[in-house]
């Protein structure tokens, strides 16, 4: 008979509920996004994603290839496996979700737009670019926040041009 205390043992009476289409939808956008994260990452070094657990509140640092099949594991079973935190992994070779999308998305962003102009290969180099050069014309600080963002550039780092 199962212990229903121990959480490691199966209960094979306990059927997990399907997921449902807005779930399944979720975890197959997931799995194309840990295809470009590992696309992306993998070849500057990165193994994996580091994802905090709510239900232990430690740190759980996946490779690439097993969250893949985690991921696959829920679409089919409607359940994540039972995880253990690893051992002593090399953290800075783990990036977190959110991270590993705003690195694909700045990555695609500049591969769709090309070069915006003279190499400028995205709006932040644009912004530095144009911040020096109105400072050097002699705009405040200010005046040049305002033009920024009137170009719809992101404001910077407000730190005085080179």
């Amino acid at each position: 008979m199962p212990d229903p205390f121990d959480p490691f043992e199966p209960d094979n009476d306990a059927q997990p509920e399907p997921i449902d289409e807005e779930e399944r939808a979720a975890l197959l956008d997931d799995l194309a996004d840990l295809a470009e994260f590992r696309a992306a990452l993998e070849p500057r070094g990165f193994r994996g994603v580091v994802i905090s657990c709510p239900d232990c509140e430690e740190d759980h640092f996946f490779g690439w290839s097993l969250l893949r099949e985690n991921l696959e594991h829920i679409l089919e079973h409607g359940e994540p496996r039972v995880h253990e935190p690893a051992y002593e992994p090399a953290v800075d070779h783990y990036v977190t979700w959110d991270y590993a999308k705003g690195f694909v998305d700045g990555v695609l962003e500049g591969e769709e737009s090309g070069p915006l102009r003279d190499g400028w290969t995205s709006p932040a180099e644009a912004a530095r670019r144009l911040r020096r050069a109105l400072a050097t014309r002699g705009l405040s600080e200010d005046e040049v926040a305002a033009v920024l963002s009137e170009g719809g550039l992101p404001p910077g780092d407000g730190a005085a041009p080179a």
